[in-house]
């Protein structure tokens, strides 16, 4: 039986408080043993933290990168050696990010930016679940107050869940997981 597979949508900012960097390695330590496979963007910044997690708790993270990041040498900031797959998409960051939102189950919200966004956005259309961990910064501390009723549009298609804590969103997911 395949296991559920959790996209953690988030960062390659290498510049983000400590607090979050040890959210991002909670997060993807909780969820490998939870038994989640993880997905991400892949190299850098908070994508590495999650997948460290991961990796330290004995789980599978998989990295999908786009045509820019399949090429960053070992020692370069956006390497990331902790990924257990990487799969080298040979598409923009777009691109990559279309084949991570499709490939899994649920989505997690870690920080993020405007690539973030626009997987949120994909996730919503996909009727995927989305959760938000809110305190991480940057995009995932704004969802609340650009879309105050929990959905993207009025087609009310998936409810955003926001959380605290790394601990509470992989509740959350598993949660709205078993109620698919």
């Amino acid at each position: 039986m395949a296991r559920p597979q959790v996209g953690v949508l988030t960062t390659y900012e290498e510049r983000v408080p400590e607090h979050v960097r040890q959210m991002a390695y909670e997060l993807g330590y909780r969820l490998a043993r939870r038994g989640f496979v993880v997905i991400t963007g892949g190299n850098g910044g908070l994508m590495k933290d999650v997948a460290k997690g991961v990796n330290d708790a004995g789980g599978v993270v998989v990295g999908v990168l786009s045509h820019e990041l399949a090429r960053v040498p070992e020692g370069h900031p956006y390497h990331n050696p902790y990924l257990t797959v990487r799969i080298k998409a040979e598409m923009s960051y777009e691109g990559r990010s279309s084949i991570v939102v499709a490939s899994s189950d649920a989505v997690i919200v870690l920080a993020g930016g405007c690539g973030t966004l626009v997987e949120v956005a994909m996730a919503y259309s996909m009727g995927k679940p989305i959760v938000i961990v809110e305190g991480s910064g940057l995009l995932a501390d704004r969802l609340r107050q650009m879309f105050p009723d929990g959905y993207l549009d009025h087609r009310r298609i998936v409810k955003l869940t926001f959380v605290r804590s790394a601990r509470e969103a992989v509740e959350a997911v598993a949660a709205l997981l078993s109620m698919r």
